[in-house]
Order: structure tokens, then C-alpha cells, then sequence
């Protein structure tokens, strides 16, 4: 792979002395070096999906009772549908709160002096 990286050495003596130095000669080598990285991108993203793959089916043949937690989960999930989406809008909510703090008033706290505006200095005395 380290072979496909930067410009081609075989493009330099190809050219020759036809149109080297010349605008279609430097079009030419531009060319060539994209194809060139397009080419290693392609071969990275190919071998990344492969490893990828390959890690999901021995983390799936590792633990043979995923499909019994899957069912186990989906089932109730298939059978209340509407309870299942208030509880998951409540651990969203839950998240946001723990995430974002404790509400408008904490948060007005943290300003610093020179971000306040008059009117919230109005308000604070």
C-alpha cells in the first residue's frame, strides 16, 4: 500500500520530452496523482470494511446468546410499543438533563461579568 502513496516515479519518465513542463504534461502528473490517491483511499476503506467485518462476526460468534437477549428485549418492545417509546424519550430526557445541568438558572450563573448584558445586571440587584 505504501507503494500507491504520493506521485507516481513512472509518470516523470513517461512524459519524456513530450509536453514536460507544459501545461498538459502537469495535467497529466495531477491526474495520475489523484488516481493514485483515490486508488490508496479506496484500498484503505476496502481493508478497514474487511476488519470491521471480520471483528463483528468473532465479537457475534463469541457470544451465542445474543440472539436470546435480542428476543428477549424486542419481544415486550413488539408488544407495547407506545410504552416503549415513553420510556426511551425518558432516558433521552434524563440523559439531556444529566448532561446539560440543572436547568436556565445554573447555567446563567457560569456567564462571565463581560458577556452579562444591562438588563440581567438590573434584574440580579
Amino acid at each position: 500500500m505504501a507503494e500507491t502513496r504520493g506521485p507516481n516515479v513512472n509518470t516523470q519518465q513517461r512524459g519524456g520530452s513530450q509536453g514536460q513542463g507544459t501545461s498538459e504534461g502537469l495535467v497529466g502528473q495531477a491526474t495520475e496523482a489523484v488516481r493514485n490517491v483515490a486508488e490508496s483511499a479506496s484500498n484503505l476503506a476496502q481493508d478497514t470494511y474487511e476488519r470491521g467485518a471480520r471483528y463483528a462476526r468473532e465479537g457475534w460468534d463469541s457470544l451465542p446468546d445474543v440472539d436470546r437477549y435480542g428476543r428477549a428485549i424486542s419481544r415486550p418492545v413488539e408488544q407495547n410499543p407506545v410504552l416503549a417509546l415513553l420510556a426511551a424519550g425518558a432516558v433521552g430526557y434524563l440523559l439531556a438533563y444529566l448532561i446539560h445541568g440543572g436547568g436556565f438558572q445554573s447555567r446563567r450563573e457560569n456567564v462571565p461579568d463581560y458577556a452579562r448584558t444591562r438588563e440581567y445586571s438590573r434584574h440580579r440587584r
